[in-house]
């Protein structure tokens, strides 16, 4: 491919991305039961905690998209990004004995804040290295891989320092260290390796065009609706697999040999879906990995407690990660589809911001899908503190496949009809080229 990025460009712009990894996801995961065990902090604290979080998140996430447009700037938020990460990483992982919500709420906040900053516009910067349909999914596929690699590593850690699964003050403090040097030699290396857009200020957004982003974007409303069906499926998933295969199948000590096949299969599965990026639309793509991780779901139900059922659910999640693995790189790339739709119909520069609606979608999910799929056997009786029996049962598998299943079957139909296919993208990016050499130094609005 003649306007391939060289993987070395690749590798550096995406290194970032691994110790930045490390902050959402797993942190979220392992630092909850962390605190429990080792601070003042409460369960309801934790509650109040997460609440704080998201409401922050709706606040600041977009904001902080528009600011970085506005600016008409990547970089430079980035390293006010890594700043507040570095600031914060150290007391958030290594809190005293006594130490309350109020102590984690001020230190998640800040490192949340920083990620963001560091997230949003690097995101930004991957979707504007490219117009080519296909090179954008290339690039979308080192920046992910390189961030699953840093969430292996965090959850790998305390077995490659202790020889154990727990994750302990000496865990922690590990992890901080590593992130308090990885991540500006990270940002040092992408400063390096990606150029600075250049966006003239007259398409540069204003405040009204913050929330005019989905009043006049049609495709990325289209993509929002996409992306909360996918996410709140994929969420329940993610909510309950692990409650699944313990309390129903019994596998509670073999949850690492289900977790960990899953998440490999994830990262090994993105090159081979690129792949097949090549040939087929991201769109159709995506639909037709629906159907997969509907069938992977299905034959979860006929599995009955018990030894025997243990190397089937190994299968079927492994099967399950292999699947989603392809949204890591639709997802970005589609997006960056519709940053050129903007571009030509409202001509603003408003990537940062969209990717921010991306990111604040993501976090909706996370939390809002877990709390819906978790109801949903809660509501048939289960608790978690009794025998798992009659309705229980029925309660745990509606929520566990039936619940995704059923929010999967119309985003698969919305996929496969997604309005910016591979034609409509190139017509888009030819456009804009004839636009940028008949009128070089900015782009006028209407």
């Amino acid at each position: 491919m003649s306007n391939a990025l060289p993987r070395k460009q690749l590798l550096l712009f995406g290194l970032i991305n691994l110790p930045l990894s490390m902050l959402m996801s797993p942190t979220a995961a392992m630092l909850p039961a962390f605190y429990l065990e080792t601070t003042a902090v409460t369960a309801a604290g934790l509650a109040t905690a997460t609440l704080v979080a998201r409401i922050f998140d709706g606040l600041f996430d977009p904001l902080l998209g528009w600011m970085s447009d506005r600016s008409g700037r990547r970089k430079i938020w980035m390293v006010l990004g890594v700043a507040l990460v570095m600031l914060g990483i150290w007391p958030l992982f290594q809190p005293d004995a006594d130490a309350g919500v109020s102590y984690l709420l001020a230190w998640y906040l800040l490192v949340t804040l920083g990620w963001t900053a560091v997230e949003i516009p690097h995101s930004a910067l991957a979707a504007e290295m490219s117009t080519d349909y296909q090179e954008r999914s290339r690039v979308v596929l080192w920046r992910q891989m390189l961030g699953f690699i840093g969430g292996l590593i965090f959850m790998a850690s305390p077995m490659v320092l202790l020889g154990h699964s727990g994750f302990t003050d000496e865990v922690f403090a590990a992890l901080a260290g590593f992130i308090l040097v990885a991540l500006p030699i990270g940002l040092v290396l992408m400063w390096r390796a990606a150029p600075e857009p250049n966006h003239p200020a007259p398409a540069r957004p204003g405040l009204r065009d913050l929330a005019g982003a989905l009043t006049t974007i049609a495709p990325l409303r289209y993509f929002l609706l996409l992306q909360i069906l996918f996410g709140l499926a994929t969420g329940a998933v993610s909510s309950l697999f692990v409650i699944y295969a313990n309390f129903y199948l019994g596998h509670g000590d073999a949850i690492a040999k289900i977790a960990m096949p899953m998440t490999l299969a994830m990262a090994a599965g993105m090159p081979l879906w690129l792949l097949v990026l090549n040939r087929v639309d991201k769109h159709r793509a995506w639909a037709a990995s629906g159907v997969g991780m509907i069938l992977c779901l299905l034959l979860v139900l006929p599995l009955e407690p018990g030894e025997a059922s243990l190397l089937p659910m190994i299968g079927l999640m492994t099967g399950f990660g292999f699947f989603i693995g392809l949204s890591s790189l639709a997802l970005p790339s589609l997006l960056a589809d519709v940053v050129d739709y903007d571009r030509w119909k409202n001509r603003k520069y408003r990537a940062a911001t969209l990717f921010a609606f991306m990111a604040l979608v993501i976090k909706f999910n996370q939390g809002v899908g877990g709390a819906i799929a978790l109801s949903i056997p809660a509501a048939f009786g289960f608790t978690g503190k009794s025998d798992l029996v009659g309705q229980a049962v029925v309660g745990l598998k509606l929520g566990f496949v039936a619940w995704p299943c059923l929010l999967l079957m119309p985003m698969m139909i919305l996929a496969w009809r997604y309005p910016l296919t591979r034609r409509r993208q190139q017509a888009l990016a030819r456009r804009l080229a004839r636009r940028s050499a008949t009128n070089p130094p900015s782009e006028r609005s209407h």
